[in-house]
């Protein structure tokens, strides 16, 4: 009986390793490096950012255009990422990062004299990006944004990875 346990026990361990899949840290450079690219970028929609992801996703989670609902057109200032952890399952990857960003609005005016600017910045701002690789590129298919960095960390353990 004992041996029917190990040798049940050997089985799973080696189907558990392997199953998992080790993502290299070029992939994640990589990944990060897209992510990054597409979030903060200064300007609409165009075929720079094409190759990474849909028009509706890029509207949906691309901080320039979040903050310039708030505050008008923007420059990012300051845009500062890290990687907590990623996982593969099912051919696609879920990159979980914390953003630090600060943004500045153009010329604040009223009645036509300069104000001053007006500005926005959010502080460990906890992402999980979707990603699936697709003709050699890495494709961003979704962005959630969860509401506070202590939530994420009791919702998803790739945020406590780096502890």
């Amino acid at each position: 009986m004992k041996k029917i346990v190990v040798f049940i026990l050997m089985l799973f361990s080696i189907s558990v390793v392997g199953c998992s899949s080790n993502i290299s840290s070029k992939d994640i450079n990589e990944m990060k490096e897209i992510v990054d690219k597409v979030l903060s970028y200064e300007n609409s929609y165009d075929d720079e950012v094409s190759n990474y992801i849909d028009e509706d996703t890029f509207n949906e989670c691309n901080y320039e255009v979040f903050y310039s609902y708030l505050i008008g057109k923007v420059e990012f200032t300051k845009y500062e990422s890290e990687v907590k952890g990623v996982t593969k399952e099912d051919g696609e990857y879920k990159l979980c990062m914390v953003l630090n960003m600060e943004a500045q609005g153009t010329t604040l005016e009223s009645d036509g004299v300069e104000e001053g600017y007006d500005s926005v910045e959010g502080n460990n701002v906890p992402v999980e990006v979707v990603l699936k690789k697709e003709k050699g590129n890495y494709v961003i298919k979704s962005v959630k944004e969860y509401e506070s960095l202590e939530i994420a960390e009791n919702e998803n353990v790739n945020f406590r990875k780096n502890e």
